[in-house]
């Protein structure tokens, strides 16, 4: 029963009132009684995860749960990852909330106070994660999708967003993607819908406990490591309803529904990593290029960065060699083999004046952006083929080396292309995409090389910075500041003390004309080696830092040597000297911003 009514919900309407066949790719408004049906087991577990009377489960959970069907309708929770199918976003949020519920069990809220307050106000924290789950993305519709509604006479349409509140009943939408759409923008946009979810009584609950309500609010809006419990709960919660869907595991599936294969999870998970920018594209030193319609991946940097990707997913079944993963997307028909039947290309890639020889993966560009006019423009420069495998392996090691720095880290100079493309040492794999990128070493060749980098020599203590270091002068800090704040001051303690270098080859701290640049991710494991990613992301809360045109926080910057040129990416205070308070050294010369404002 359940089975052919979830059938019939998933079909788009069909009682069509336009003869051009685009109401085919409209969807009805339906109730959300309707629209909850399928999901009554799951409503069912999760009022009994409540724990709350009757009568306060209509008034304040049931009316939560029909207001969000009502408002997300059959919308998708995004065009090609997780829950991409119609009804996407209600799914996912219903097994957000059960997931939520699950884990919090065994967990007693608030942390740390008396037994008679936690069971005061257990009731209160478990309403708040259940709400949570459901705004979490519920900003999707807004930033990430464009639905025009057809209401009224034939013909007539209008732009609808949640924002509006729900659609009537009756009426028909279309589904479309917003192009232009920015990564977790959606993330921001909850508060501004919370009202057409939970009632003025839920509203008001929240709103009454200071420390709920800023958890809450830092919940829904996706900054999971500022809402203590409910972020951490949420946070895995929708983690795991993620990797359900994307491993085809999940329980609102038809029974007939086969498990995703691994190679639509391979090709999904690259398409993601592309569209977000999270493979370096199209410039010097990437891991991807776009030459007309083929696209070139280089080998080693894509799939380590691709399994850790579907890793941190929590799919399973994902190979840790990266030859594996080649041979599945080669048997599928999705890269180009070369003259020798083999997946790995060796690679002349030439951006102006820059040329690197590597080793790549070929594609075409349809695999991964079936409509041309969703395709990014093509590179400015073009790729080469030029050998085979073997001779990857024979090229100039250093020179390789070099650029698998610039790119993702992926191994160490001498090591062979034979060992890149089987990943032997994944352990060390995920740790140097972890260390994404690292800063350059000019001094690398020669000391002439090394002194055209520190044209401009601060008085220091020529020693490394090490995590012991400081962790000791972190831990004479104030320990009511948080871990930005204490960055900050370790920052000018280690600069008015001398006991960091700045501008040398090896330094994590640059003095440019736009400002104080400072080595990303590695300043910030110097403060603090186990905790360095929380100092990061809590110093970033304080906008000492400027970002750039695209809003990102990391910039990126050339080195320049005698003989060879490398790219970092910093993070940049404009003004270091009145917002640190501190005296720096003249601009480093051989280290030049890229795109600047």
């Amino acid at each position: 029963m359940i089975v052919s009514h979830f059938k019939k919900w998933l079909r788009p309407s069909d009682d069509a009132g336009t003869a051009d066949g685009a109401e085919r790719h409209r969807f009805k408004v339906l109730p959300s009684s309707e629209l909850l049906a399928p999901f009554e087991g799951e409503l069912a577990a999760i009022r009994a995860r409540a724990g709350v009377p009757a009568e306060h489960w209509r008034s304040l959970y049931q009316t939560v749960f029909d207001n969000y069907a009502a408002l997300v309708q059959r919308l998708p929770a995004s065009e090609s990852h997780h829950h991409a199918g119609a009804g996407g976003l209600l799914q996912h949020g219903i097994e957000v909330a059960r997931h939520t519920l699950d884990l919090k069990q065994g967990i007693i809220l608030p942390r740390g106070e008396a037994p008679e307050v936690q069971s005061r106000v257990q009731d209160l924290w478990t309403y708040a994660c259940v709400t949570a789950a459901l705004l979490h993305d519920l900003g999707k519709p807004v930033t990430d999708q464009c639905i025009t509604l057809y209401d009224g006479p034939p013909g007539r349409r209008s732009a609808w967003s949640p924002v509006h509140g729900p659609m009537p009943i009756g009426a028909t939408y279309a589904i479309e993607f917003n192009p232009a759409r920015v990564y977790r923008h959606h993330e921001r946009i909850p508060p501004l819908l919370a009202h057409h979810l939970i009632p003025l009584a839920g509203l008001q609950w929240i709103a009454g406990d200071p420390n709920v309500l800023h958890n809450w609010l830092a919940a829904i809006q996706g900054d999971f490591e500022d809402a203590d419990a409910i972020g951490e709960i949420v946070g895995k919660a929708d983690g795991l309803s993620v990797a359900r869907d994307l491993s085809g595991s999940t329980k609102v599936r038809l029974p007939t529904a086969k498990a995703k294969p691994l190679v639509e999870r391979l090709i999904t998970g690259l398409r993601y990593l592309l569209d977000h920018d999270a493979l370096p594209f199209n410039r010097r030193g990437a891991a991807a290029y776009l030459d007309g319609d083929t696209l070139w991946l280089v080998s080693k940097t894509t799939l380590d960065k691709l399994r850790l990707h579907l890793i941190e997913e929590g799919q399973p079944g994902i190979p840790t060699r990266n030859d594996r993963l080649m041979d599945e997307l080669q048997q599928h028909g999705l890269l180009v083999a070369n003259d020798q039947d083999r997946a790995v290309w060796t690679c002349r890639i030439t951006i102006g004046d820059w040329q690197r020889k590597l080793t790549c993966l070929r594609m075409e560009a349809s695999r991964i952006w079936s409509a041309p006019d969703r395709r990014p423009n093509p590179m400015d420069g073009h790729v080469e083929p030029v050998g085979s495998e073997t001779e990857a392996a024979a090229t100039d090691e250093d020179e390789t080396g070099q650029v698998a720095n610039e790119t993702a880290q992926s191994a160490e100079p001498n090591s062979t292309e034979a060992k890149e493309a089987r990943g032997e040492d994944d352990q060390q794999a995920v740790s140097s995409i972890d260390d994404l990128p690292l800063p350059f070493d000019l001094a690398a060749d020669s000391a002439g090389e090394g002194e055209a980098a520190t044209e401009s020599k601060p008085t220091v203590r020529d020693e490394p910075v090490t995590a012991h270091k400081a962790d000791g002068q972190v831990a004479g800090m104030a320990a009511s500041e948080d871990a930005g704040k204490r960055f900050v001051a370790w920052l000018k303690h280690s600069i008015e003390n001398q006991t960091v270098p700045i501008n040398t080859a090896q330094a994590r701290i640059h003095v440019l004309p736009e400002g104080l640049a400072l080595v990303s991710p590695r300043i910030f494991r110097d403060f603090d080696s186990a905790n360095w990613s929380h100092a990061q992301k809590r110093f970033q809360k304080l906008k000492l830092h400027r970002k750039t045109l695209r809003d990102e926080n990391i910039w990126t910057c050339q080195a320049t040597g005698s003989r060879k040129q490398s790219l970092l990416k910093v993070i940049l205070i404009p003004d270091a000297a009145g917002s640190l308070g501190v005296n720096l050294p003249k601009p480093n010369a051989a280290i030049t911003l890229l795109h600047t404002e």
